[in-house]
Protein backbone atom coordinates (compact mmCIF):
# COMPACT_ATOMS: atom_id res chain seq x y z
CA UNK A 1 0.00 0.00 0.00
CA UNK A 2 2.53 2.41 0.59
CA UNK A 3 4.29 1.32 -2.71
CA UNK A 4 1.58 2.13 -4.45
CA UNK A 5 1.14 5.83 -2.12
CA UNK A 6 4.55 6.70 -2.60
CA UNK A 7 4.73 5.77 -6.66
CA UNK A 8 1.66 8.50 -7.11
CA UNK A 9 4.62 11.09 -6.08
CA UNK A 10 6.91 13.02 -8.08
CA UNK A 11 10.66 11.35 -7.92
CA UNK A 12 12.19 15.11 -7.26
CA UNK A 13 9.53 15.89 -4.82
CA UNK A 14 11.54 16.14 -1.15
CA UNK A 15 10.83 13.15 1.32
CA UNK A 16 9.09 15.65 3.95
CA UNK A 17 6.74 16.22 1.00
CA UNK A 18 6.32 11.93 0.06
CA UNK A 19 4.99 12.12 3.95
CA UNK A 20 3.02 14.49 4.28
CA UNK A 21 1.10 12.96 1.12
CA UNK A 22 1.22 9.78 2.64
CA UNK A 23 -0.54 11.08 6.00
CA UNK A 24 -3.01 13.08 4.22
CA UNK A 25 -4.19 9.80 1.80
CA UNK A 26 -4.74 7.66 5.15
CA UNK A 27 -8.47 7.72 6.68
CA UNK A 28 -8.31 10.48 9.07
CA UNK A 29 -5.39 12.39 7.61
CA UNK A 30 -3.17 13.55 10.35
CA UNK A 31 -5.40 12.65 13.05
CA UNK A 32 -4.73 9.17 13.03
CA UNK A 33 -1.31 9.35 12.05
CA UNK A 34 -0.91 11.59 15.30
CA UNK A 35 -3.20 8.60 16.99
CA UNK A 36 -0.56 5.85 16.44
CA UNK A 37 2.29 5.15 18.80
CA UNK A 38 5.64 7.14 18.19
CA UNK A 39 7.14 3.70 17.46
CA UNK A 40 4.87 3.06 14.34
CA UNK A 41 5.17 6.43 12.91
CA UNK A 42 8.90 6.11 13.12
CA UNK A 43 8.27 3.10 11.17
CA UNK A 44 5.77 4.11 8.55
CA UNK A 45 8.40 7.41 7.78
CA UNK A 46 10.93 5.17 7.04
CA UNK A 47 9.13 2.88 4.66
CA UNK A 48 8.03 6.03 2.60
CA UNK A 49 11.95 7.27 2.60
CA UNK A 50 12.54 3.58 1.57
CA UNK A 51 10.39 3.51 -1.17
CA UNK A 52 10.58 6.72 -2.63
CA UNK A 53 14.57 6.30 -2.17
CA UNK A 54 13.98 3.02 -4.35
CA UNK A 55 11.94 5.01 -6.83
CA UNK A 56 14.71 7.56 -7.71
CA UNK A 57 17.34 4.89 -8.03
CA UNK A 58 15.13 3.44 -10.80
CA UNK A 59 14.60 6.82 -12.43
CA UNK A 60 18.23 7.83 -12.51
CA UNK A 61 18.74 4.16 -13.40
CA UNK A 62 16.51 4.42 -16.44
CA UNK A 63 17.12 8.18 -17.51
CA UNK A 64 21.09 7.36 -17.36
CA UNK A 65 20.71 3.78 -18.98
CA UNK A 66 22.50 1.90 -16.20
CA UNK A 67 20.23 -0.48 -15.81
Amino acid sequence: MIHMLVSRCHVADSNRAVIRYVISRLKNGYATYKSLPRAARRELMAAVIECHTENRALYDAVVTGRF
